[in-house]
C-alpha cells in the first residue's frame, strides 16, 4: 500500500540535515543514508540560522518561499549570483534590494 503524503513542508539542507541526523538514532534506508551524507557536505549554516534567513527574505522581500530557500542552501557571494536565483520571482529587484539581500546573507554566515 503507498505511503500517504500527511503534510508537505520546504525545507532547507541544515534542517533536513537536523531531521535526518535525529533519524539517524534508529536506522536509515540507503537514500536517507545518501542524502544525510549529501546534506552535511553542502549545509552551511545552522538550521535555526537557515530557517530565521528564509523567513526574513520572505518577509522583507516579499519572496516565494521556494526561491527564499534555495537562497539560504546557496549562499551566493555575489549579487550577480543572487540576480540569477531570482529569476523565478516575478517581481524585478533594484540595486538596492539587492544589496539589502546580500547585507542579510553575510549577517547569517558569520
Amino acid at each position: 500500500m503507498p505511503k500517504k503524503i500527511i503534510k508537505e513542508e520546504i525545507l532547507t539542507l541544515p534542517e533536513v540535515k537536523q531531521l535526518l541526523e535525529e533519524r539517524a538514532k534508529e536506522e536509515l534506508s540507503y537514500m536517507q543514508r545518501i542524502t544525510l551524507d549529501y546534506v552535511s557536505k553542502f549545509s552551511k549554516l545552522s538550521a535555526e540560522a537557515a530557517r530565521q534567513m528564509v523567513n526574513e527574505l520572505i518577509e522583507e522581500f516579499n519572496l516565494k518561499p521556494e526561491t527564499a530557500v534555495q537562497i539560504a542552501n546557496i549562499l551566493p557571494d555575489t549579487i550577480h549570483e543572487l540576480r540569477v536565483l531570482l529569476t523565478t520571482e516575478p517581481k524585478t529587484f533594484t540595486s538596492d534590494e539587492l544589496k539589502k539581500m546580500m547585507e542579510i546573507l553575510k549577517k547569517y554566515q558569520k
